[in-house]
């Protein structure tokens, strides 16, 4: 049987989500509970008649299993982005890890250009979105860059010239998003990312 892009995005992301939901305390999932039942008064009752019933339940994890069975009912009934913008509504930091895009973590070559300064290094992770550049030079958030990188997989490879802006500096390098980067780049890059992946 053949899966469809979002099928397969939608599975890459559950598997990430489930890692995290078992290291999520008690109310890190009712948090996602919540947002992933995203009002719906049905929901909500359902998820009332849950809690009422465990209430009385002894620290045997019982209650917890509960909670995380419902939410699994819940994301099951989404689709890949119904999910998307359920968890796009987390602001906390237990939640980070999710990402419209998945990232690949590889270490390839980058020439990239800022204020007329031409600069060679690594790419440590990337995703449709953007990508982690390794670099000891100094940059500042909200810093414009050109970037031109080749991403490559079995016989396809795929040169990308695109502008980035610097938007996380850290120790060992910056956190570049690409900007004015047209649906096609992305998806190309999107496709390119996932069979490598």
């Amino acid at each position: 049987m053949a899966y469809s892009v979002d099928q397969i995005e939608k599975h890459t992301i559950v598997m990430r989500l489930a890692v995290s939901i078992y290291k999520m305390n008690e109310a890190e999932l009712i948090m996602l509970l919540d947002t992933l039942s995203n009002g719906e008064d049905e929901i909500a009752a359902e998820n009332g008649a849950l809690f009422k019933s465990s209430s009385g339940l002894d620290e045997s994890g019982v209650r917890r299993q509960m909670i995380i069975a419902r939410i699994f009912v819940l994301i099951q009934k989404l689709d890949k982005n119904g999910l998307l913008d359920r968890l796009a509504q987390l602001k906390d930091a237990a939640y980070r890890w999710v990402r419209e895009y998945p990232r690949l973590s590889c270490l390839m070559l980058i020439d990239f250009a800022a204020e007329g300064k031409v600069y060679r290094s690594c790419i440590r992770d990337i995703s449709a979105k953007g990508m982690f550049i390794e670099t000891s030079e100094t940059f500042e958030p909200g810093q414009e860059l050109a970037l031109c990188f080749t991403l490559s997989e079995a016989n396809e490879s795929m040169p990308f010239k695109v502008k980035g802006r610097v938007t996380r500096i850290y120790s060992g390098g910056i956190g570049v998003q690409y900007e004015k980067i047209t649906h096609y780049q992305r998806e190309i890059l999107n496709t390119l990312i996932n069979k490598i992946n």
